[in-house]
């Protein structure tokens, strides 16, 4: 006689069944999300970089294992040629995700109304906006970190725009972050020369800056 061995039973079948159902459509669901973020954000960036180039973010294992202790970054070769590519950090990319999906209504109008960065994401929101229009700079060639941050804060309002801000929200984001987040920035991000007429101003003739 063969030996009888015990089978699972019908229930937890079902039930692993049912847990990778929803595992996959979860996964599925994760993964069209960050590829359409990064399809919106190739294309601001590409518009800042003048070439083509990309934007990367986290996975699920890229967010649990990720230890990143920059928000973003583009690498150079030793020749100082820039990267086409850069890895942005989980926290930005959700930030401008939820900016193109108009998730950060009240935190733009907020800021706009009051002149600072208000609501519960809004100093989040200035830096995700900030961090992609710098790392783009990069791309294009910009490798100092004090002009490429100058050059980004003179920007960010337009990249604002581009993912859904109005144009005044977009100017208010800006000016926002050149008050309060510039001035606490690591040495190495900040100069003199980031002012209204000095060798950053990228709109010498424009008395609003940035």
């Amino acid at each position: 006689m063969r030996p009888r061995y015990p089978t699972t039973p019908l229930w937890v079948r079902l039930s692993i069944a049912a847990v990778l159902l929803v595992a996959t459509a979860w996964w599925m669901t994760d993964r069209a999300d960050r590829l359409g973020n990064e399809r919106r954000l190739d294309a601001v960036a590409s518009a800042i970089a003048g070439r083509p180039v990309t934007v990367r973010c986290p996975g699920p294992v890229g967010r649990l294992l990720g230890q990143e202790e920059v928000e973003g970054y583009v690498r150079f070769s030793a020749d100082g040629t820039p990267a086409s590519d850069t890895k942005l950090r989980q926290r930005v990319c959700a930030e401008l995700d939820a900016l193109a999906e108009g998730r950060r209504t009240q935190e733009l109008s907020c800021t706009e109304r009051a002149g600072i960065l208000c609501g519960r994401h809004g100093s989040e929101l200035a830096m995700a906006v900030d961090v992609i229009t710098h790392e783009s700079f990069h791309m294009r060639g910009i490798r100092d970190e004090a002009r490429t941050e100058c050059s980004a804060l003179q920007t960010m309002a337009v990249t604002a725009q581009q993912l859904g801000a109005t144009a005044g929200q977009g100017a208010a984001l800006a000016r926002a972050q050149y008050a309060e987040s510039y001035p606490l920035m690591p040495e190495v991000y900040r100069s003199p020369a980031c002012s209204d007429g000095g060798d950053f101003d990228r709109r010498p003739q424009d008395p609003r800056f940035p």
